[in-house]
């Protein structure tokens, strides 16, 4: 049997419980079969059958799936018994409940809610959707009836059934490993996997990838030992790549005057060269040990995980490969980034506590990245024979080409250009050179349109992939072409881009801010995320860390592009909006009319045919994994941070021990970005360092996301500031109110440590009188009597506030 029958069988085996769920019957020829046949809990064998039947299969993936409960019946037992072992180790994951339920009555438990760290947290449900990035957030909830959204589940089933079995006609017949496996994660990820007398929290796209990972690597180790492996067997190998320097190689460029034209495309391009770099390592391992898609349990934010054999052949190619990539990096990028990769053997009694496995494959690759480069030491440090001619004023390289910038950064300003619109992501493993990139024997090419994706196809190999950006619905490419796999993959790939001018600079972002032109640079990242993995769950197995992983990724990945795009301008406005937005002029070059865009100015939208001729004003530098880089205007860049805090929360299901922490600089349109940057840097940093994490700080002050007794925390401080604008606007208070307010706190709070302050806020009161006395000022007796009792409560952290107003009142 050849290895990707076995594959799609192993992919395929447990999609007979979504069928089943339709209560559909399966087909009439597996009718007289029993429990001596398909083997105890293997009634679901028929219907996953059925649908292999059905999209016309080879037999072979029929008998595998039909006998997994029970190999001795298969014509390839040792196959199926490989299948059987996989589909147990993947799905040690299960935990009885000690109840018997209803299928149909039992939607998918969050695996946010199954995290305990401090205390007990609460089951979540999620309703029963596809995956979409485009929607708003899905919002867990803690009512099961309202995630089933009716009497039962099976009308939501048959709904979802009818438009997987309708995209899988495009590929029946086919053995098209990759499309199916992306059509089965848009469908199943919010399917739960196991019900009847388990705790279902692992989704059945999750249980069937980590199964057909497993079953691909029990294949290679009985190719090679001419056995099955046993329990206690290392038949495993966890694999965990982290790239360091990443972060330094994206922040290290200059802007000088010269190049300050193309700075945010040569951002944006370096930040998507390490993502694409990243992707590669990645695939060109699971190429070279013949592994699939599924073996890469995480890829993203600079780490991959991998699971692999554990064999002679795997191991010799890990070492020649981590040795290419390495000589390959030095080679283009000096020692700035360095590839660490940790190996670990592990039975499938181990994978029980994969959390585990992941914390140690941390601590090696942090040992790997203090001796980076030790077998190249020789090459490091020989003797330079002439002096570079000519250095690139941006990233301080040699400049070979000799023209204004060297090639790498005309390369990634002419990348961060093609992404900003990019609909497509075609990835090629072949020595085919042609691409947008080409990396380490894996090639990228950008496209817009469907025409742009034929093009490239005329040009490559069979083992290309044609990737939807940020969307799930991707099988109309697929329709009339069989040359390729076709699937989606998620990128936080918001871009301020004009149909006419390209993307906007970093100067005309904060010039689109309201009041003072400030750039907002906002860093955030999930705290203690570590720990989450290895003693957050009670069973970490390699289900439940491969999900945790994937939704986390998600919302990084997906879902903040349509957050993202809520903040904007217009392009162009019909008369009726006139009345609803307020003008901006936006200079490109001094030969040239400025370009005029538009702002909504209240809360009222425009029309939906404007709104087409929306521009996101965020602008994504990097997001994924767990954490992100984004820019913009410095009003929308805090909202912005506020509103993603909240998704995440929610996201999260309002677990304590999940958490965020941010950091947010605001500097001038033409400050140098490198430095903005670090100094977010250091902002993010004291969120986790000053208050125990959870925190965000700026304009000078860390403070907590949410009130905690007496003391206010950002949120409430934010919508404070709010208010106060309003009332300045409405001329109900004016500007000198607020400096005042800020005056006073200066005086009471400014001269002392943070430490000492936070100590002092509730009891020092010294400012109370003359806080009253100013509120003279105030005409309306409502209002004055609401700063008087509102007000006091905020006046210690008041900074924060008066800031937001001074600001945009400037």
């Amino acid at each position: 049997m050849n290895l990707k029958n076995l594959q799609v069988a192993a992919l395929l085996h447990d999609i007979g419980k979504f069928y089943q769920r339709t209560r559909k019957k399966h087909n009439s020829k597996y009718a007289k079969l029993s429990k001596e046949d398909y083997g105890i809990n293997g009634a679901h064998s028929k219907w996953s059958a059925s649908y292999v039947t059905n999209m016309n299969l080879d037999p072979q993936i029929e008998e595998l799936v039909l006998y997994h409960h029970n190999p001795e019946k298969s014509g390839h037992p040792d196959m199926a018994k490989i299948l059987q072992q996989a589909d147990h180790h993947s799905s040690k994951e299960r935990d009885r409940s000690g109840e018997t339920k209803e299928v149909n009555k039992e939607p998918l438990i969050s695996i946010f809610s199954q995290v305990n760290i401090t205390g007990d947290s609460e089951t979540h449900y999620f309703p029963l959707k596809t995956l979409d990035p485009t929607s708003k957030i899905l919002k867990p909830t803690q009512l099961k009836q309202e995630a089933i959204e009716g009497h039962n589940l099976q009308h939501r089933y048959e709904n979802l059934w009818k438009s997987f079995t309708s995209e899988s006609q495009h590929i029946i017949g086919e053995l098209d490993f990759n499309t199916l496996y992306y059509l089965i994660k848009k469908y199943t990820s919010f399917i739960p996997s196991a019900v009847y007398m388990d705790e279902p929290d692992i989704s059945l796209f999750d249980h069937s990838k980590t199964t057909t990972a497993l079953a691909t690597c029990l294949y290679h180790y009985y190719i090679e030992k001419q056995e099955i492996a046993n329990e206690n067997e290392h038949s495993y190998l966890m694999v965990s790549g982290d790239l360091s320097g990443i972060q330094d190689f994206i922040y290290k460029i200059s802007s000088p005057q010269e190049a300050q034209k193309g700075m945010s495309k040569r951002l944006r391009g370096r930040s998507f060269y390490l993502t694409l770099l990243n992707d590669a390592i990645a695939h060109r391992i699971i190429n070279d040990l013949e592994l699939s898609e599924a073996n890469i349990l995480f890829c993203g934010g600079g780490h991959f995980t991998i699971i692999a054999p554990h064999t002679k052949n795997a191991n010799e190619k890990l070492d020649q490969t981590l040795k290419e990539v390495n000589e390959t990096l030095y080679q283009n990028f000096g020692s700035d980034i360095y590839l660490a990769l940790a190996k670990l053997p592990c039975s499938g009694n181990d994978l029980e506590e994969f959390g585990r496995l992941m914390e140690e494959a941390s601590y090696q690759n942090q040992r790997h990245k203090r001796q980076k480069f030790q077998d190249m030491l020789g090459e490091i440090f020989k003797e330079e024979k002439t002096t570079p001619p000519n250095i690139c004023p941006v990233c301080g390289n040699v400049n070979e080409a000799n023209n204004s910038f060297c090639r790498s950064c005309t390369d990634h300003e002419d990348l961060g250009r093609k992404i900003a619109n990019a609909k497509y992501l075609i990835r090629s493993v072949s020595e085919d050179r042609s691409g947008d990139v080409n990396l380490l024997g894996v090639s990228y090419w950008l496209a817009k349109t469907d025409k742009d994706v034929n093009k490239v196809l005329d040009k490559t190999s069979s083992n290309t992939e044609v990737l939807k950006l940020n969307n799930t619905d991707f099988m109309n490419i697929k329709k009339t072409d069989n040359r390729f796999s076709a699937g989606f993959t998620f990128m936080g790939n918001t871009v301020p881009y004009h149909s006419q001018k390209g993307t906007l600079f970093f100067s005309h972002l904060a010039e689109i801010s309201k009041g003072a032109n400030k750039l907002g640079i906002l860093k955030m990242d999930v705290d203690n995320l570590g720990r989450i993995f290895a003693e957050g769950l009670e069973h970490p197995t390699i289900s439940r860390v491969s999900t945790l992983s994937s939704f986390m990724d998600f919302f990084f990945s997906g879902y903040i592009n349509r957050l993202a795009r809520d903040y904007r301008v217009l392009e162009k406005v019909c008369p009726n909006c006139q009345d609803k937005v307020v003008s901006k002029q936006l200079e490109f070059d001094e030969q040239e009319n400025p370009v005029t865009v538009y702002q909504e100015k209240g809360k009222d939208k425009v029309c939906e045919e404007c709104s087409k001729n929306a521009i996101p004003t965020i602008y994504t530098v990097y997001s994924g994994g767990d954490d992100l880089l984004v820019l913009g205007p410095y009003d929308n860049v805090i909202s912005f941070a506020k509103d993603l805090r909240e998704d995440f929360k929610n996201w999260t299901c309002n677990n304590q021990d999940i958490s965020l922490s941010a950091g947010i600089f605001l500097g001038g349109g033409k400050f140098p970005v490198e430095r903005a940057v670090k100094n977010a840097d250091k902002y993010l940093e004291l969120s986790k360092d000053e208050k125990g994490k959870d925190c965000i700080s700026l304009f000078s002050e860390t403070l907590k996301w949410d009130t905690q007794d007496l003391y206010k925390g950002f949120v409430d401080l934010f919508e404070f500031g709010l208010k106060l604008e309003e009332l300045n606007q409405e001329g109900k208070i004016s500007k000198g109110l607020v400096y005042s307010m800020l005056v006073l706190w200066e005086n009471t709070f400014g001269g002392m440590s943070t430490n000492s302050r936070d100590k002092s806020r509730i009891e020092r009161r010294s400012y109370v009188p003359l806080y009253k006395y100013k509120l003279r000022t105030v005409n309306n007796h409502k209002v004055r009597e609401e700063l008087n009792q509102e007000g006091l409560k905020f006046m210690p952290w008041i900074r924060v506030p008066a800031s937001w107003v001074s600001l945009r009142t400037r």
